[in-house]
């Protein structure tokens, strides 16, 4: 009996190890997942490719990340569909862009939202997880300001944007990635509220460069 309840008590304090650092684990898992998907190793051609790709847009149906998914995703690494990267200097966020919303895209980068979008042109929508008090993912948005710079490469060309709104909106206001009638402009979409909101950030589109000719602040970026 006394060997069952040592037995127990040894279950008992690794379940509860494991609880107290599955966060922090998995949060490292993603970091260097994303680390992992740099655009350097790619080439134009791949990013070609990788848009002719099939893929999961169906945004309502993402779920919260869990370690499982996060696990898979690393198994998955090497046929992710990566069409480019994005980054925010100001707000430390840098991190590849992966064709579609499926879980395992949305594990270690920023999603597309429509099957058909292109960088430089109507509403270049993206959606990304977020992780209180984190630095992974989509989090970082929370600490971006209006003005702020935000440049989107397919590694042919960098696009600039700059930031102009931030708001909360309701989680059915999808609309917000819908293209506008001679507006060129970039999307963000994140989680509000525990999920039941969305953080909202729209940027205008300011200029592109030839991936060879870009300034070296733009090139350093990413």
């Amino acid at each position: 009996m006394n060997k069952l309840k040592i037995a127990v008590l040894i279950c008992l304090l690794i379940i509860g190890l494991l609880l107290i650092f599955i966060n922090p684990i998995q949060n490292a898992v993603i970091a260097h997942l994303s680390q992992q998907l740099n655009t350097t190793d790619y080439s134009a051609e791949d990013i070609e490719k990788n848009n002719q790709a099939t893929a999961d847009f169906a945004f309502e149906d993402v779920q919260s990340l869990s370690i499982a998914e996060v696990l898979k995703a690393q198994t998955q690494l090497d046929n992710l569909p990566v069409i480019g990267s994005i980054a925010i200097p100001t707000g430390e966020l840098s991190l590849p862009i992966i064709k579609g919303v499926g879980n395992a895209s949305l594990a270690v980068g920023a999603g597309t939202m429509k099957a058909n979008q292109t960088l430089g042109q109507g509403n270049y929508a993206l959606a990304g997880h977020y992780f209180e008090n984190k630095d992974i993912l989509f989090s970082p948005l929370y600490n971006a300001n209006i003005g702020d710079a935000i440049y989107v490469t397919d590694l042919t060309t960098i696009y600039e944007y700059k930031l102009t709104t931030k708001k909360v909106i309701a989680a059915t206001d999808v609309y917000v990635i819908d293209d506008i009638p001679n507006q060129t402009i970039l999307t963000l979409i994140t989680c509000a509220d525990n999920g039941t909101k969305r953080l909202a950030i729209h940027a205008d589109f300011v200029e592109q460069y030839p991936l060879n000719d870009a300034p070296a602040k733009l090139s350093e970026a990413f």
